[in-house]
């Protein structure tokens, strides 16, 4: 995967190397300022759309208490980024490396965060550039979002959108238009060449107009140039006397960006040579490295394998060598003026409706603009506030799988299936594509499959990363149907600590929670009777009690020291003595996908779990370092209890529990099976056999009984709890029995006036 990198050095290629110098377009080419040809890119800044989705109907939710954190339900974020100003008006596509004809404009979405230049080693698959270390680049500045072309009146109009702006006279882009014979150098020192009629390069406020065939100035001609800084959009105008598209059906564009250097009137080019301690991260073995770290449609990225992880495989590749032939749009002109709307789904270039594909949410958070560098964003570690993440911005990119399938009842089941530790969106998608598959694609039905980035490689889903899962499922939920009752959770290593940590805290979401080689607490090489890898609180073993209603299938290596297959074992047995439903699987492997990039066993038992969203019995575990209702992430309520508060949050850990059993419902426990203890050995779909030990345990039957309006609780370390009489089948007259080791506040919801306050306040 990409790794951050910070390099000091930068190589500034000499202008005398060139045949021409270009003089920016102030300098209007030497022409009189009343003889220029340019077209308005003044645009009013007022901004009309996009429109926001609404909810779709039944995809979320609708009980009260609102299983779930509350920013799972908060209405979509709105960035200027994707807000249409002057004569743009089409709707965002939001989903990467993909084109589409919309109101008369043509769009295309890139990547995010693949900002990553050429491939500059051979043992990396991906880019290897890295920016300067002054902050006004964030490390992101060439990160393109999106690029759109119109016609206008006098000329192409074309908007650039960037993740990152912060001073735009540092940043460049090139846009190439036209075809060639073969390929020309690009202007400005940018070590790169493609088939092109015209070079038309931007910087700053500042643009002009290369005749590719000869590299001299079109004379008299200036694109205009307006730049949104609120928006982080450049918008040009191109004249038709620099190049004419009008009628043609068929016009090759491309575009790619990079950093200026404003003294030079050059692309910053990174330092040539093999990265070292004193500019780690730079170009490689590159002795010529183009100036490009990002460049527009790219259609055909890889989805899989090394190098995958941001879709940077193919564009490493081609600025490796410096050419960008590969990349470009061929773009239809005739339909653009006749306002054709086609999102070409059925090509490879358009809107994709089932499969893999790279989504972009609009986060409710940014702390900064472009890359972070928090180490953590566990609240403990940064009492006064975490550095911003990784991934700060306002844009996140995620990846879903949307099963070709079509649902029964034309409404999906949900996985989220959040990623391990030092991965990212794309970590099951790169390494093992077949799981998502066979997750989304199952006989009960189909599922769509999510993973977010969670805002970088190792923030084991506190804070912004944690609200990120569910900010990704709103969004899913936006614009999918959804079966809430066939939600289910499961990843492997720290997304497998992610399922024993979100399930824990938000039970009443989920139907089941499969997972693979979870680790126990946040943090890894957890050893017996050492300290705890992300502190005592961490500990997923706390959560365990939330269970109660929720059945885990764990997948676990028996040689596994990163994510401490005693401790993993230590879990079950909790299970166990808790007469939960669980199955463990050990498998004579390490920290690994314990069947390789096979999971037919464990979506089969995902097949036939539903989410209970009323029973009998509630046990529910606040851990007030996990309480984050900042962002979003309040942990204190489950099923028909809310308003669930730690009376001593000094403890360590900080933790409370409360046991709730309503009367009402006429059903009692269900009796746990005898623990089940069996050997056995799978046979992969290649015919090689895998042993395996498991152990388990499972319920009977709920047995019947005399319903009363009764509820019995058992508190530990809980001052408060409000109980739910109508989803708890009681009334506001109930009889309450009550264990506490302290006072605690019983509050009856919607009994005597507002919640808190009225006679059965107990």
């Amino acid at each position: 995967m990409f790794t951050d990198g910070l390099f000091r050095t930068w190589l500034i290629a000499p202008a005398a190397v060139f045949s021409i110098v270009v003089t920016p377009a102030s300098a209007s080419n030497g022409a009189p300022k009343e003889a220029l040809i340019t077209c308005g890119a003044e645009f009013d800044h007022h901004a009309h759309g996009p429109r926001r989705p609404g909810l779709v109907e039944g995809s979320l939710p609708t009980e009260v208490p609102r299983p779930g954190p509350a920013v799972l339900y908060w209405p979509l974020a709105t960035s200027p980024q994707i807000e249409n100003t002057g004569p743009w008006h089409a709707e965002p596509i939001l989903i990467s490396g993909a084109s589409a004809y919309r109101r008369g404009e043509f769009l295309y979405q890139d990547f995010l965060y693949d900002d990553t230049g050429a491939r500059g080693n051979p043992t990396s698959s991906g880019g290897t550039y890295a920016y300067p270390t002054d902050p006004v680049y964030a490390r992101n500045a060439a990160d393109l979002v999106e690029v759109r072309i119109k016609l206008l009146d006098g000329g192409t109009g074309i908007r650039l959108t960037y993740n990152t702006m912060l001073d735009p006279e540092l940043v460049a882009a090139t846009i190439i238009l036209g075809d060639a014979a073969g390929t020309r150098p690009l202007p400005y020192g940018a070590n790169a060449q493609a088939p092109a009629e015209v070079f038309v390069t931007v910087h700053g406020s500042s643009a002009d107009a290369i005749d590719a065939a000869s590299g001299e100035p079109i004379e008299g001609v200036v694109p205009g140039v307006d730049v949104d800084l609120h928006r982080r959009q450049v918008h040009l105008c191109i004249p038709f006397e620099a190049f004419d598209p009008r009628g043609q059906s068929s016009v090759r564009i491309a575009a790619a960006v990079g950093l200026w250097d404003v003294a030079n009137i050059l692309y910053l080019l990174p330092l040539s040579g093999p990265p070292d301690e004193a500019h780690p991260g730079g170009a490689g073995d590159l002795t010529s490295p183009p100036g490009f770290f990002n460049v527009a449609f790219r259609y055909d990225e890889p989805s899989s394998g090394f190098g995958a992880a941001w879709r940077d495989t193919a564009q490493a590749g081609a600025l490796a060598l410096g050419d960008l032939s590969s990349f470009f749009a061929s773009v239809d002109f005739v339909a653009l003026q006749r306002g054709i709307n086609d999102d070409m789904p059925d090509q490879v270039r358009g809107v994709p409706q089932a499969g893999y594909m790279n989504r972009i949410l609009v986060s409710h958070f940014e702390d900064a603009q472009g890359r972070g560098s928090a180490v953590s964003l566990q609240p403990e570690n940064c009492p006064d506030g975490c550095d911003p993440p990784q991934y700060a911005g306002r844009l996140q990119p995620y990846e879903i799988y949307v099963p070709i399938s079509r649902p029964p009842h034309s409404r999906y089941g949900l996985v989220v299936n959040p990623h391990a530790a030092g991965g990212n969106h794309n970590n099951y998608l790169a390494f093992v594509p077949r799981e998502q598959v066979q997750f989304g694609e199952r006989d009960a039905g189909s599922s769509i499959v999510i993973t977010p980035n969670a805002r970088g490689t190792a923030y084991w889903y506190y804070g912004e990363a944690g609200a990120d899962v569910f900010e990704v499922w709103a969004d899913v939920a936006h614009h999918y149907r959804l079966d809430p009752r066939s939600t289910l959770l499961g990843g492997l290593s720290m997304g497998g600590y992610a399922t024993w940590k979100l399930g824990g805290q938000f039970p009443d979401l989920f139907a089941a929670t499969p997972m693979m080689v979870p680790c126990p607490s946040a943090g890894v090489f957890y050893q017996p009777g050492g300290e705890v890898p992300g502190g005592v609180a961490s500990l997923t073993r706390l959560l365990a009690p939330s269970f109660r209603n929720v059945p885990q299938l764990i997948w676990v290596g028996n040689m596994d020291p990163v994510c401490a297959y005693w401790a993993q074992l230590e879990y079950a047995d909790l299970m166990d003595q808790l007469g939960y439903r669980y199955r463990i699987y050990s498998f004579p492997v390490g920290h690994a996908f314990p069947l390789g990039n096979e999971f037919t066993p464990m979506a089969d038992w995902m097949d036939s779990q539903q989410v209970l969203r009323d029973p009998p019995r509630v046990t529910y575990v606040m851990n007030a370092e996990m309480h984050e209702p900042d962002v979003g992430l309040d942990a204190d309520h489950a099923y028909w209890v809310s308003g669930v508060r730690v009376r001593d949050t000094t403890l360590s850990p900080p933790v409370g529990s409360i046991d709730v059993f309503s009367h009402g419902f006429g059903i009692g426990d269900p009796e746990p099976t005898e623990t089940e203890h069996a050997t056995g050995e799978y046979i992969t779909e290649s015919g090689q056999p895998i042993s395996w030990e498991l152990q388990a345990r499972g319920w009977g039957t709920a047995p019947q009984m005399r319903r009363e309006n009764r509820i019995d609780i058992v508190a530990e370390n809980i001052r408060a709890v409000t109980i739910h009489p109508g989803r708890a089948r009681v009334n506001c007259h109930v009889d309450l029995h009550v264990q506490s080791d302290g006072p605690i506040r019983v509050t009856l919801a919607g009994c005597g006036g507002d919640e808190g306050e009225g006679p059965n306040d107990r």
